[in-house]
């Protein structure tokens, strides 16, 4: 069995104690897992797919004026190829340093109602109902947006419980940090255009996430890559499954016990990939640092005990757009 067969799946129709097992080994070890029986339709996902195909499709122009300027606090818009570099320095500890921005097209929306007016809560069958992000001119782009965005959203609250149950949180800690989490959903389209390591070029340049779980659905199409034990492997599609990625709060919340993978992607043909990913975070006001459990006189922290997750999205997000 070779190091990436060894990644769990994990079957979330199963016993959550196992499950709760299994995810505190995963994110030990590798920093992200599978999960099969999510509860995210099939047919859903590839309706997101062509939907995703119809959006990036649309005249540059349209995509430029009606869908953005790109908003850097609430990280809503569209963001053409070539804008963003999310290797800040990262790429160097292996090898894998980024020389020319990102060859992907993105789109953003996110549940910022909750950034703006602190009182509010997230509706889980309509996240975005009552934020600001841009309309896009589809007339099937709400309905199915709405529909996938709110399934993951369910999703990534069993998630947390099985992070929680792993790191033996107590209720009131479970609802400061999961009771009302920070949501992005970004579609991207990767150009096809091979990428070229040696030359510096990447669909996405080495980098962590910023939050806590990434959900990453695919269209198949290979290109995704994890740093790990000294060399880049590749993350394989699963049909019937959903990736999932560890980011920087949970290494933060365990003071780098759990990782937070360092990845990238390399687009290596010449048809387009997509990717849709479902970015999440613990509550805005929560303070993410090390939990007492994972500091000892070996390891102190590594991380500040008092900054937010806002005050960590909004540093991350306008450093990867070098804007102040």
């Amino acid at each position: 069995m070779t190091m990436i067969e060894e990644v769990p799946t994990i079957d979330l129709s199963g016993s959550r104690e196992e499950n709760a097992i299994a995810v505190d080994a995963a994110l030990r070890k590798f920093g992200f897992f599978y999960v099969s029986n999510h509860g995210v339709d099939l047919d859903l996902i590839r309706e997101q797919f062509d939907m995703s195909d119809d959006l990036f499709g649309l005249p540059q122009q349209v995509k430029e004026k009606d869908m953005g300027p790109f908003n850097s606090n609430l990280d809503i818009g569209y963001v053409g190829s070539g804008t963003q570099v999310l290797d800040q320095g990262l790429g160097a500890e292996s090898n894998s340093v980024q020389e020319a921005p990102d060859t992907k097209e993105q789109f953003m929306m996110t549940n910022n109602k909750i950034i703006t007016d602190r009182s509010s809560k997230t509706n889980p069958n309509d996240i975005f109902e009552g934020s600001k992000n841009y309309t896009v001119p589809l007339p099937n782009h709400h309905r199915v947006s709405r529909a996938y965005t709110s399934a993951v959203y369910r999703l990534n609250l069993v998630l947390n419980e099985l992070l929680f149950d792993a790191l033996g949180l107590s209720d009131d800690e479970r609802t400061t940090l999961g009771s009302e989490p920070f949501t992005v959903f970004k579609q991207m389209k990767y150009a096809g255009e091979p990428s070229d390591p040696a030359k510096g070029k990447f669909g996405a340049g080495a980098h962590t996430d910023w939050g806590s779980f990434t959900v990453l659905a695919t269209d198949m199409t290979p290109g995704l890559q994890v740093h790990m034990f000294d060399r880049w492997l590749p993350i394989p599609p699963k049909p019937g499954c959903l990736i999932i990625n560890s980011g920087d709060q949970i290494a933060q919340l365990t003071n780098n016990v759990y990782r937070s993978a360092l990845h990238r992607v390399v687009t290596t043909s010449r048809k387009p990939r997509f990717s849709t990913a479902f970015f999440t975070y613990f509550n805005l006001d929560a303070k993410v640092g090390p939990l007492p459990p994972f500091i000892t006189e070996e390891n102190p922290p590594q991380y500040p005990l008092d900054r937010t997750t806002l005050q960590y999205f909004h540093f991350k997000l306008k450093e990867s757009f070098n804007v102040d």
